[in-house]
């Protein structure tokens, strides 16, 4: 059963607060509890709420500005926790549209989000939700008004060291969202906010302006939110209009960060193979696999990506320079972040060399799930075979073999696992990354057969074919905010 606890925050609106907990109380899922946070208002009479056991109030004598209200939800015992502005009266099915959404993709979600249209100025910048509605969930920068998440995700909010002194009253919705994306991969988007269905509002559009602009907003103001924009900015926050101008080496560079200082993410590539298995096309590829019109790989390798994506694991596509419309294919059939879409030749072309000096050079360990053996020119822990035509048995051998994948390693920690095994590896990583995602799942599919085999077919290998110099990018034809 889904359990959620509401927090709302009294400051200069308390004539407000019985319409905002009716609300909260109206909604088709009911939440468990609803804590409230007082937040320095010495007029505000709460005695009915404190002698009803249904509410938990923290009456606080000072002004703790904007970060109190999420810390407390540390106390709450629910799945769940939603915490409100208090300007923000939502429609009834608020929660169940949240709820919804969860179950497609586990992300924060928000009644108003934000993109930034210039990667500087906070000022240039895009609403969605209640204020300009939309028909489907999207992804945004950052979120407010009301943030719905796992209560088990506070523990990023605090996993740096908050500067809530210098931006006492702004900057707690960008933060929260750099902090998800920065240690757990986790997404901002915004749930459908239909014309037609009020209902599904997180805020009342009425109730949103006239609230929202009766001069209460802000408290003690001792930085701008331009300030806190440049703030999350320095500390290395990613904005959806930066992904536009995103190459293949610029992406390697990322990744390459993150094995370097052990931050656990997930990479998986489907590309044209994996592709004609979704539109259940019979092919024997180019490393003699084969797969035949309607096995079960069509299906396990369909649920691997919609795993991968509900969970935020990288998934590198073909760009417009390689194919747009099977990228497109991809990203509008499983409804991707453009935060967690990189490119399906990130280990190759122009990049092969650069990827292959890091791994030797930097002796990087880690664990091998592939086809053949590696030399000792690499740092390898523990080798584990993928049977040459697993594919070809997949009906009968590929449940076995994921689960005995899954339960190697379920238990690692901060460790490193590379994937060579074409649509297999896709499976394998998603279901790892869903099970224990405190690692590193690398999809290197053919960036390592030079090595391993003494020899490669891919040309990329050879510094005279065209594509050992080869670039990949997107623009807006790929990628739209």
């Amino acid at each position: 059963m889904t359990e959620i606890t509401a927090i709302v925050n009294v400051f200069r609106r308390p004539h407000i607060l019985q319409e905002q907990i009716q609300s909260i109380m109206n909604q088709t899922v009911k939440p468990k509890e609803i804590f409230i946070w007082n937040n320095g208002n010495k007029e505000v009479n709460l005695e009915k709420y404190k002698n009803d056991p249904y509410f938990k109030v923290f009456d606080n004598n000072y002004n703790s500005g904007v970060w109190s209200r999420f810390i407390i939800g540390f106390l709450a015992e629910t799945e769940y926790v939603c915490v409100f502005d208090d300007d923000t009266i939502p429609g009834k099915k608020w929660f169940k549209n949240c709820i919804d959404c969860m179950n497609v993709k586990e992300a924060l979600y928000g009644t108003v989000g934000v993109i930034f249209k210039d990667s500087d100025k906070y000022e240039h910048k895009e609403r969605y939700g209640w204020v300009n509605p939309i028909e489907e969930a999207m992804p945004v920068d950052i979120v407010g008004h009301s943030w719905f998440f796992k209560r088990d995700w506070l523990s990023y909010l605090t996993r740096d060291r908050l500067e809530n002194n210098k931006y006492f009253s702004v900057g707690e919705d960008m933060y929260f969202s750099y902090m998800l994306h920065k240690y757990a991969s986790i997404s901002t988007y915004v749930p459908p906010h239909p014309r037609n269905d009020i209902d599904m509002f997180g805020s009342n559009p009425n109730t949103g302006y006239k609230y929202g602009c009766d001069g209460n907003t802000g408290s003690n103001i001792k930085s701008t939110f331009h300030d806190a924009y440049d703030g999350i900015q320095r500390g290395g926050f990613t904005n959806l209009v930066k992904r536009l101008n995103a190459t293949s080496i610029t992406d390697l560079d990322i990744f390459l960060r993150k094995i370097t200082n052990m931050e656990p993410f997930a990479l998986i590539r489907p590309a044209d193979g994996e592709y004609q298995v979704l539109q259940d096309n019979t092919l024997t590829n180019i490393d003699s696999w084969t797969f035949v019109k309607g096995g079960k790989l069509k299906t396990d390798l369909d649920n691997g990506i919609k795993k991968a994506s509900k969970h935020n694991c990288y998934v590198g596509l073909p760009c417009e320079c390689c194919s747009l419309e099977m990228g497109r294919w991809y990203i509008d059939n499983y409804k991707m972040d453009p935060k967690y879409i990189t490119f399906a030749n990130i280990f190759v072309n122009k990049n092969w060399k650069t990827w292959i000096t890091y791994i030797l050079k930097n002796r990087i360990q880690f664990t091998f799930i592939g086809p053949n053996k590696l030399p000792l020119d690499f740092s390898v822990e523990k080798y584990i075979n993928i049977p040459l035509y697993l594919v070809n048995s997949w009906d009968t051998d590929g449940d076995n073999f994921i689960n005995m994948i899954i339960k190697e390693t379920e238990n690692y920690k901060k460790k490193i696992v590379m994937f060579a095994g074409g649509p297999v590896s896709k499976i394998a990583i998603s279901r790892c990354w869903e099970k224990n995602p405190n690692n590193i799942y690398l999809d290197v599919g053919s960036s390592l057969d030079y090595f391993m085999k003494g020899s490669s077919n891919r040309v990329y290998t050879n510094d005279e074919n065209p594509l050992s110099k080869k670039v990949c990018g997107f623009s807006s034809k790929m990628i739209k905010i």
